[in-house]
């Protein structure tokens, strides 16, 4: 029997929610940016002592959610990003071949 699957996801506050996004997209969200994502219900949250948490899991399926719905809709930013990206890969690539 897996133990790990019947775990309770630890909860992880909007520092650590702003990290784990800037990991994943390389843009740190403002804690403005946090909140709206709370209100708005983008983001599943839940209040304990008055302070607001939130899964990896929950997380990654607001990321998951935008992704579907900016699909092949990039603008100005989302062009940036992947140009930047792009830059990033092929350094990484260019480093590893002179090693």
């Amino acid at each position: 029997m897996d133990l790990g699957s019947q775990m309770p996801e630890r909860s992880l506050g909007m520092g650590e929610i702003a990290k784990l996004v800037q990991l994943i997209t390389g843009y740190k969200p403002s804690r403005a940016s946090l909140w709206r994502w709370h209100l708005t219900g983008r983001l599943e949250t839940r209040r304990i002592g008055g302070r607001l948490y939130a899964t990896e899991s929950a997380v990654r399926r607001m990321l998951a959610a935008d992704e579907q719905r900016n699909r092949g809709s990039a603008g100005p930013r989302g062009t940036a990003a992947a140009a930047r990206l792009s830059a990033v890969i092929k350094a990484n690539a260019r480093r590893e071949a002179t090693s």
